[in-house]
């Protein structure tokens, strides 16, 4: 369902796509949602009527770990059985491979989503690192746990979730980093969960 001004209110069933799903609304023209049992992956307009609909499952042979809008309108998925990072058109086909990225993921996990800002590209690995990625799919750095988890990319930086704050990054260059650095302390302390970071905007439950 989406919620528009005036109080109107969108909504769409999509349950017989499957379960498990994660939402990817970056794009508010053309929101994108993935199932994680049933491989399906839909498109649909502002108003959530379904206008492309892709089965990943039998097209590639992935465990999707990882899922989010690219900047240029296509689709990344973290295969989990190779632990790369792939580009997908919007046939399905695999368009783009990273390297291996890091070690397997031997269980199942939630689809984490994927970060995409058009200069980095943010995912969460089966062990809960952090990776920053440049447009190239050239690691410019591992973040562990502890450091936080990625809410949002602000231009080259990270801003991070921690104990209930908000931490924002040192500048990822292309040079790259493999370790954490400096952090700046934003000021921002939700109290309840954080549902969604987007520039000025936060929203916390």
């Amino acid at each position: 369902c989406k919620i528009i001004p005036q109080n109107t209110v969108v909504c769409n069933s999509v349950a017989q796509y499957g379960e498990g799903v994660l939402l990817d609304a970056d794009n508010p023209v053309e929101p994108m949602l993935f199932f994680q049992n049933s491989g399906m992956l839909l498109f649909t307009d502002n108003n959530l009527n379904t206008t492309a609909s892709i089965s990943l499952f039998s097209q590639n042979n992935i465990k999707p770990g990882g899922f989010g809008r690219a900047n240029d309108g296509m689709v990344w998925v973290f295969d989990d059985n190779s632990s790369t990072l792939k580009k997908l058109d919007r046939s399905g086909a695999v368009v783009q491979e990273s390297l291996v990225l890091c070690a397997k993921g031997n269980k199942n996990r939630k689809a984490q989503a994927i970060q995409d800002n058009g200069k980095l590209i943010v995912l969460r690995t089966p062990q809960n690192n952090t990776l920053v990625l440049n447009m190239n799919l050239n690691i410019l750095a591992e973040l562990p746990e502890k450091e936080g988890v990625c809410v949002d990319v602000a231009g080259d930086r990270l801003l991070l979730l921690k104990e209930g704050e908000i931490w924002l990054t040192e500048p990822f260059g292309n040079k790259g980093k493999r370790m954490p650095a400096a952090r700046q302390k934003t000021g921002a302390t939700p109290s309840g969960v954080l549902l969604a970071l987007r520039g000025n905007y936060r929203d916390w439950e």
